[in-house]
């Protein structure tokens, strides 16, 4: 198995005469413009569907959980690392937490507290397990995933947990705040809190320093097996936040979320993200922008009438040609694809 490491950013020689830089932009802003175009499209093709209020508040309220948990996901892979156990990890969450209220009677707050601290440990244990036991991210986090996914099937025996949650939990879904649906606003408090982590912080610096080159930054001193570490408990943290909250967006949590499905849109959208704002730097803003297009096209895709198998074929091949683009823009900026264990 091999992954695609962060490498240093190197910028472009100044142009002079303060010309524009067409190539940049387009590679910076690409993504955005289409999905301005893709929302022109549908808004053309299904003006009485698509191009409504209910429908865009739809996209705000399903898109948040995703988001969050393609957020989960940045955090190793700016540290050279993945963890496809996020998705599982997410599933178990939402059943701890659902479990505590439907079958222990827990307080909300406990209740949530149980299911981010459940979230958190497993990043623990993934993070032990490439960091200080040398396995391959990959390798070790899908272990991960396949145990947890057992877990849950057997503890839920295929059957959704439903009753008994707090209606304060449930009804998330259908609560808004001066428009804007509540889960929306959540998700963006939670993208800013990350991108603070991420940018404006030493941990943040010494993660994207370990991504770039794990033996440079151990020669500079950062301790990069407890870097490499942290961020998987981070990672298990939000995901475990992304389990919460999906509770509120579908009104129970069912074993149907820790499968590899689930997960690949939050894949195609880290990458995705990784080929705007920033070009071969994983971000939270290029991730959110990932996230929307494909709810967004998604949406249109399902109002004009394509059939549902195509939804996991249209995923399927974003990862693809997200990693791909990524891969490339890396490769032009630092000369090297950088590709490790």
């Amino acid at each position: 198995m091999t992954m695609v490491k962060e490498t240093k950013h190197i910028a472009n020689p100044p142009r002079g005469g303060g010309s524009v830089n067409w190539t940049e932009f387009f590679e910076r802003s690409g993504l955005i413009l289409l999905l301005l175009l893709v929302i022109t499209v549908f808004a053309i093709l299904r003006p009485n569907t698509f191009a409504t209020y209910a429908n865009f508040r739809s996209i705000a309220t399903v898109q948040p959980v995703m988001a969050v948990t393609a957020i989960a996901l940045i955090v190793p892979l700016i540290g050279g690392r993945f963890d496809v156990s996020v998705g599982a990890t997410l599933g178990l969450s939402a059943i701890v937490t659902a479990s505590a209220m439907s079958h222990f009677q827990l307080p909300l707050a406990a209740a949530i507290g149980l299911g981010v601290l459940s979230g958190a440990l497993i990043g623990a244990v993934n993070g032990t397990i490439v960091a200080y036991l040398g396995v391959n991210s990959i390798i070790g986090t899908l272990g991960i995933a396949t145990i947890l996914g057992g877990v849950v099937t057997g503890y839920t025996n295929g059957i959704p947990i439903s009753s008994g949650l707090s209606p304060i939990l449930t009804d998330i879904s259908i609560q808004s705040v001066l428009g804007i649906p509540v889960l929306f606003i959540l998700m963006a408090v939670i993208a800013v809190a990350v991108w603070f982590v991420l940018t404006q912080t030493p941990y943040g610096r010494n993660l994207a320093a370990v991504g770039a080159n794990a033996d440079s930054a151990r020669l500079a001193g950062i301790r990069s097996k407890r870097v490499v570490m942290q961020s998987f408990v981070i990672a298990g943290a939000l995901a475990g936040i992304a389990g919460v909250l999906q509770i509120g967006a579908q009104g129970n949590a069912g074993p149907q979320l820790v499968g590899i499905t689930f997960i690949l849109p939050a894949l195609a959208a880290a990458f995705l993200g990784a080929t705007t704002w920033q070009p071969g730097r994983f971000t939270v803003q290029g991730t959110i922008i990932g996230i929307f297009f494909l709810g967004t096209t998604i949406s249109g895709l399902s109002l004009v009438g394509i059939q549902p198998w195509i939804t996991d074929v249209f995923n399927g091949a974003a990862v693809v040609l997200a990693i791909a683009l990524s891969a490339q823009l890396r490769r032009r900026r630092t000369g090297s694809l950088d590709i490790g264990s």
